[in-house]
């Protein structure tokens, strides 16, 4: 456990389009690496970078039935009408607790196109999940780049970077997490092959799904 993380909530982002297995292991393994107080699950309101499809009240139900005795999930991004992280991060803030967003590898190498960067990494302390097989080699490339470019700042321990304002950090977490594809679950969901998608779906969620006739099921 990174002990400079105990105290803090986790903000686990995401569209959750649907929900599904990895996120669920995602979530256990960010409690346990790098350890933190808690996850809290922020369904997005709005995803410049991506199309959601499916509308934010179901995806907001789809994330409380999947995820239910996990992990919180946070209205937030719907009550405040949110569209950009720091947007999201300026409001957590006024809660006055310390906070850790999490992002997996993908997210490290798409940082330079988010709105407001690189100032967006100085509103908090980031973890970013590398998933298993080859994700660690690729976030600490990408944070390498960054480091590079003088946005990070590297330390003793190669899976920790500082930020240039010096007061918020970067970890890079290996975890277990299967690698996932929500578009590919939703793919099976509209040709009707629910069977290729079992166990992929928290029974939560996919019984939210059929009642509501999402994804042409």
């Amino acid at each position: 456990m990174t002990s400079s993380l105990r105290e803090h909530t986790a903000i686990f982002g995401g569209s959750f389009n649907p929900p599904h297995s990895g996120h669920v292991q995602a979530i256990q393994g960010v409690l346990k690496n790098p350890g933190v107080r808690r996850v809290k699950v922020v369904p997005s309101f709005g995803t410049p970078l991506k199309e959601t499809g499916v509308s934010y009240e179901h995806r907001l139900a789809m994330a409380k039935a999947a995820f239910e005795g996990i992990a919180e999930v946070d209205e937030i991004e719907g009550e405040h009408r949110i569209e950009f992280t720091w947007q999201l991060l300026e409001v957590l803030k006024g809660r006055g607790e310390p906070l850790a967003f999490v992002i997996g590898s993908d997210q490290l190498e798409a940082l330079p196109r988010w709105r407001r960067f690189p100032e967006v990494l100085n509103q908090c302390d980031w973890i970013v999940l590398a998933r298993k097989p080859g994700g660690l080699d690729r976030a600490a490339r990408a944070a390498a780049e960054l480091a590079t470019g003088g946005i990070l700042i590297g330390t003793e321990n190669p899976a920790t970077y500082r930020t240039r304002n010096g007061k918020t950090s970067l970890y890079l977490c290996e975890t277990g997490a299967p690698e996932l594809s929500s578009t590919g679950i939703r793919e099976a969901l509209a040709l009707k092959h629910k069977e290729s998608v079992g166990g992929l779906i928290p029974s939560g969620a996919l019984e939210y799904i059929e009642r509501n006739k999402l994804y042409g099921t």
